[in-house]
């Protein structure tokens, strides 16, 4: 089903609200790189982290993601850290949030690469149960094209906010602010045990796919991210307790590449490969569930 966005605008500008099962209803500003500044549920609560009073102006070009207006949704693509591939720069978080998104096809909106060739769409679509992100990479050159697309939503963590992942996953691998592999325990998964201005980094087992993670707040209410192993294999957790943020937030991050760059995902042999003339597509679902 595809879902026909009602114009809004956000900070002034132009916006779009998708509205799905349960009353979910995302706003998307396209000239931010397609952010998601909002994410309210029919109870009206917001979970997404929302910008200073005085938003700054859009970042454009190498910016470095911290002064961007840290907040809300952003995709990250076709890298996380910055890189170099083939002699090609690749921007810190990508270039996807920082050029601005224009309608590509009926409910799609999206942005030509600019270091590397390529066109990146995503649609929002209704469910029955809250929204469908759904995602299209294609690789303009004749030859096929290294690409890494993550997710990077901020999402408010309240105290008592907890992440919840699948029962297979028993070991986590650190590389900011925790050492190395870990076992998955109940304080890395507690935001609380972060101490204020800190904040980890963490990807799940890349040998052990996940199909989802969620963020459980201390009321019962679970926000739920869900997706095709097979298409999106890999997932990362990002989580601030004030060193960038302005509260503290959890940013679930399924990928579809093992590490922080797409040089990095390459050289493992776990990156997306994008064939010419063959679009890639894949999902991630978005649902609610209300306190208990």
């Amino acid at each position: 089903m595809t879902l026909t966005p009602r114009t809004s605008t956000w900070h002034d500008e132009p916006a779009l609200e998708c509205v799905g099962g349960t009353g979910l209803t995302a706003l998307v500003v396209p000239g931010r790189g397609g952010k998601i500044v909002s994410l309210r549920d029919a109870a009206g609560r917001e979970w997404l982290s929302q910008p200073a009073p005085t938003v700054p102006a859009p970042a454009r070009g190498q910016a470095p993601f911290v002064d961007g207006e840290m907040c809300g949704w952003d995709e990250c693509a076709p890298t996380v850290d910055t890189d170099v591939l083939d002699g090609a720069a690749l921007a810190d978080h990508g270039e996807a949030w920082t050029t601005p998104w224009t309608s590509h096809r009926p409910g799609g909106w999206g942005y030509y690469g600019r270091s590397l060739p390529y066109r990146f769409t995503r649609r929002i679509e209704p469910t029955s149960r809250g929204l469908e992100l759904v995602y299209t990479a294609e690789a303009l050159a004749d030859a096929p094209l290294p690409f890494q697309w993550a997710a990077h939503p901020q999402f408010v963590a309240p105290p008592g906010s907890r992440v919840v992942l699948p029962p297979q996953v028993r070991h986590v691998d650190g590389i900011y602010g925790v050492d190395g592999r870990q076992p998955w325990t109940d304080e890395l998964a507690r935001v609380d045990s972060l101490t204020d201005g800190e904040a980890l980094k963490y990807w799940v087992d890349p040998e052990e796919p996940v199909a989802w993670a969620g963020l459980l707040t201390s009321d019962g209410s679970m926000l739920r991210l869900s997706w095709d192993p097979t298409l999106v294999p890999y997932l990362a957790l990002w989580v601030d307790a004030g060193m960038h943020s302005r509260e503290r937030v959890i940013a679930l991050e399924p990928s579809t590449g093992s590490r922080e760059t797409l040089s990095g995902s390459r050289a493992d042999g776990r990156c997306q490969w994008l064939q010419p003339g063959l679009p890639t597509t894949w999902s991630v679902r978005v649902e609610v569930s209300p306190a208990t």
